[in-house]
């Protein structure tokens, strides 16, 4: 089983995200942000992207704080695909991975909806064998928890399972679930910050993907 994340793993998003966050903060008359310091908040859903660039430009009314977050996510949810691509490599991996007939799995912090609409958009209705976005009922990542429910759904074990990520939690969730966890340099975060973080393998390239074998 094949299980990767989606922002600055399978696809590059950041320009739409930083557009569609940039837009919302504009309607508010508030200050924009760089698409840079964007692309450091993202992982965590956008309840913390919005937390964390309200943060960042010293925005403190706690009672609008919402009310930006509930624009934001109708503005991305409304065209989550805008400015959005692949990872250059990634379509032609994931083609080599389900000829090898393994079972792919799209695993997000995005909410479950969205998740589902972009990558539908994106690879096509039934491409992933499964889409796991967050939902009420499940803990965000870093909690393993969204891991087992994937787990349990295939019937499958821990050791069968390659996870995919570029962030501090996709490393995390990884580890905490006792999975071969794979960091992904092309995305949102340094490759010497996944160092630290000790996953079990570090690519470089989408290319790399299919490659890949338990040592």
């Amino acid at each position: 089983m094949y299980i990767f994340d989606i922002d600055g793993t399978l696809l590059n998003t950041i320009d739409s995200i930083s557009y569609n966050i940039n837009q919302t903060l504009k309607n508010f008359s508030l200050s924009q942000v760089p698409k840079e310091k964007i692309e450091e908040f993202v992982g965590n859903g956008p309840k913390v992207l919005i937390e964390k660039t309200l943060d960042y430009i010293g925005f403190e009314k706690s009672e609008k704080r919402e009310k930006i977050l509930n624009s934001y996510n109708k503005r991305y949810d409304d065209n989550p695909t805008y400015l959005t691509k692949p990872y250059d490599g990634i379509v032609e991996e994931l083609e080599k991975i389900k000829k090898m007939g393994e079972i792919l799995v799209a695993f997000s912090n995005k909410p479950d909806s969205t998740c589902k609409k972009v990558i539908g958009e994106i690879f096509g209705e039934g491409y992933f064998d499964f889409i796991l976005g967050y939902r009420e009922d499940i803990k965000r990542k870093p909690s393993p928890e969204g891991m087992y429910i994937i787990k349990e759904r295939f019937g499958v074990d821990y050791s069968d399972i390659f996870y995919f990520g570029d962030s501090e939690v996709d490393m995390e969730c990884g580890k905490n679930a006792g999975v071969f966890t794979v960091g992904c340099a092309w995305g949102f975060r340094e490759r010497k910050i996944l160092e630290n973080l000790k996953p079990n393998l570090i690519i470089d390239s989408p290319k790399e993907i299919s490659k890949i074998r338990r040592v």
